[in-house]
């Protein structure tokens, strides 16, 4: 069990509540042996956790009018266990707790961990749900094929979580900067990923681009969130900053419209890095993206 749990929720061996299925389970995947850059995320778990500290009491969301513990039962059960330099046993161990806390629970939260954490959690959630359809908001595709070893970095996830069949839409939200190649970007559109670059956010506009989203998304969802989507102003910890990128206001408005609207099974945030943090702005914002999920899943569930 983490010393501290998420905004102080009760802690479980095996994701249930007082013994029942809960609906939300929250669990710590603290790897970064997939990160091609600054390393650091294996500590992003910790960091979000204690970001509980500055809301204290009922977690009651003042825009939606909704207190979260009315409506659901959410547990943490901690960090999966890790053996340093030991990616592929590290990686197989989460898709394990993965795969076993969906057998228990409606929905998972994963505090991660750079992103090639998003491959096992992906495999258990298709496991239970079929191929979802993927909303992925990040300054970078993460579609780079390996190269000749064919490697699971957090430049790949993607590309892999694709080539097995784990989701049946992609949409990516927020890409800029100077990669991937050409190459990579056409075969991203080859195999049916939709995106958006800040320049078309900046064009088009953000809400308007998550209601093209809603307006396309079958079946069940799961959101994926690299912290570096945000300008590195609002999450200067993370291990790969992009500047121009999106307000905390906008991507946790874009959190909101997706949970409130679609049925979603599952959300992560990747690749906050405490090392390169100030004042603990990354894991803030990171942890709120996590209270905005629960608040709009709250709402949905007491709507019907």
């Amino acid at each position: 069990m983490p010393t501290r749990t998420f905004h102080d929720i009760p802690p479980s061996n095996d994701g249930r509540f007082e013994g029942r299925p809960s609906d939300v389970v929250v669990l710590g995947v603290p790897i970064d042996s997939g990160t091609g850059g600054r390393p650091g995320a294996r500590f992003g778990p910790a960091a979000i956790r204690e970001a509980s500290n500055l809301i204290a009491g009922n977690l009651y969301h003042v825009g939606l009018e909704t207190e979260i513990f009315e409506h659901l039962r959410i547990v943490d059960v901690g960090d999966v266990p890790v053996t340093p330099g030991q990616h592929d046993r590290n990686l197989n161990a989460a898709e394990k707790w993965v795969r076993e806390l969906m057998s228990v629970t409606e929905q998972v939260v994963v505090l991660g961990g750079d992103h090639s954490v998003l491959l096992p959690v992906l495999r258990a959630v298709a496991d239970k749900h079929g191929p979802v359809s993927f909303v992925h908001w990040d300054a970078h595709a993460d579609t780079w094929d390996g190269g000749p070893e064919r490697l699971l970095t957090h430049a790949t996830a993607v590309r892999r979580v694709i080539e097995e069949g784990l989701t049946n839409q992609v949409f990516q939200i927020g890409l800029r900067g100077y990669g991937p190649s050409r190459e990579t970007f056409a075969w991203a559109g080859e195999n049916g990923v939709e995106h958006w670059t800040m320049m078309d956010v900046d064009e088009t506009g953000l809400t308007d681009i998550v209601q093209q989203v809603i307006s396309t998304v079958t079946g069940k969802v799961y959101i994926s969130i690299d912290i570096d989507v945000l300008d590195p102003s609002y999450a200067p910890g993370t291990g790969t900053p992009e500047p121009g990128g999106l307000t905390s206001r906008e991507l946790l408005a874009g959190i909101r419209d997706l949970v409130r609207n679609t049925d979603v099974v599952g959300m992560d945030v990747m690749e906050v890095a405490p090392p390169y943090d100030h004042a603990d702005v990354t894991a803030l914002v990171a942890n709120r993206c996590v209270l905005e999920f629960l608040a709009a899943t709250a709402q949905r569930r007491a709507a019907g």
